[in-house]
């Protein structure tokens, strides 16, 4: 049984597949990129920021919820020069707008939820949103968009240097923001969005659609300052969840070890922890991070998720009221 169990882990490691037979290939949206507000488009204008998004975990789960008796530890980073923009180009009485990662780095890419995989930054996959509708009737906003993942990184099945995933992700979203109180002090937002994978380059594995919720419930508070502008300082409680809906696609003639360990199964985990924005008026930088310990993970890695986030106004296109009429 011992020796069964060593030739199974040691297949998986080759293919990289998590450590253990039961786990599944990551789909092209990571868990926990957006969180307070998430259902909410911005105000017109042009922000440029940069997200810091790390993944850390030692800790790989079957079928049933248990841990297997594998402890490497592995974190994962994405750093990513990225720009937005939100017009006054209006369709079905929404805001058009969109988003931009012309500058992905990535340090350790977990293509399969393997704890097996290289340490260097090198350049990953572009993320492209060429279409978001954004609406904010009273007392709830809404979006819709879409985006791609296209595979400019490093990518060959089974490198421990990969640098992206090799295929195209397209990405449907929705989501909402309601603010529950009169003032709007108290929101709550969720944002789901739907992933349809193409075949991995130079194979014909597919992999599954996955779907994830994530939001939280936030509070909008203002610091104080003498003579000048309250500071606005966000906090709140952020969660998210991710299933994949459809099974790993293999051709079984040629890769009968991988479809074995795929298995035809389905993974899922939740992700809970808190939020805090802080905006900086005078120079129109927004700082933010959150953090998320996961929990209920099935047929991949349990770990933390964690984001960080510098963002600067460059160019608003809100437009300004008339002045009033003199009596």
């Amino acid at each position: 049984m011992k020796q069964l169990v060593t030739f199974v882990i040691t297949i998986a490691l080759l293919f990289s597949l998590p450590s253990g037979s039961l786990a599944q290939l990551r789909g092209a949206y990571p868990p926990g990129f957006a969180a307070l507000e998430s259902g909410s488009q911005g105000p017109p204008g042009i922000d440029i920021f940069v997200p810091a998004y790390v993944y850390t975990s030692d800790d790989i789960r079957d079928d049933n919820g248990h841990r297997l008796p594998i402890t490497p530890r592995i974190t994962s980073v994405l750093l990513a020069g990225s720009v937005s923009w939100v017009t006054n180009v209006k369709i079905l009485d929404a805001n058009l707008g969109g988003m931009l990662m012309p500058l992905p780095f990535l340090k350790n890419s977990i293509e399969g939820r393997s704890l097996d995989v290289a340490g260097n930054f090198a350049y990953s996959d572009i993320f492209f949103e060429p279409f978001q509708l954004g609406w904010h009737p009273k007392p709830a906003d809404f979006l819709v968009g879409y985006s791609i993942v296209i595979p400019t990184g490093k990518y060959s099945f089974g490198s421990p240097t990969n640098a992206g995933l090799g295929m195209v992700g397209n990405l449907f979203q929705a989501g909402t923001t309601v603010h529950l109180a009169k003032q709007e002090p108290w929101e709550f937002s969720v944002l789901s969005t739907y992933a349809i994978h193409g075949k991995k380059r130079g194979t014909d594995i597919k992999v599954g659609n996955v779907l994830t919720f994530e939001g939280g419930l936030g509070y909008a508070f203002y610091k104080k300052q003498k003579q000048k502008h309250p500071i606005p300082i966000d906090l709140g409680i952020v969660y998210y969840g991710q299933f994949k809906l459809t099974s790993d696609q293999v051709n079984g003639d040629k890769h009968p070890l991988v479809q074995t360990l795929l298995a035809g199964r389905k993974d899922r985990v939740y992700g809970l922890g808190g939020e805090l924005d802080y905006f900086i008026p005078s120079a129109n930088l927004v700082l933010g991070a959150h953090a998320l310990d996961e929990l209920g993970a099935r047929n991949r890695t349990q770990g933390v998720t964690m984001m960080f986030s510098i963002g600067w106004m460059a160019k608003s296109f809100v437009k300004k009221a008339p002045p009033a009429d003199n009596p």
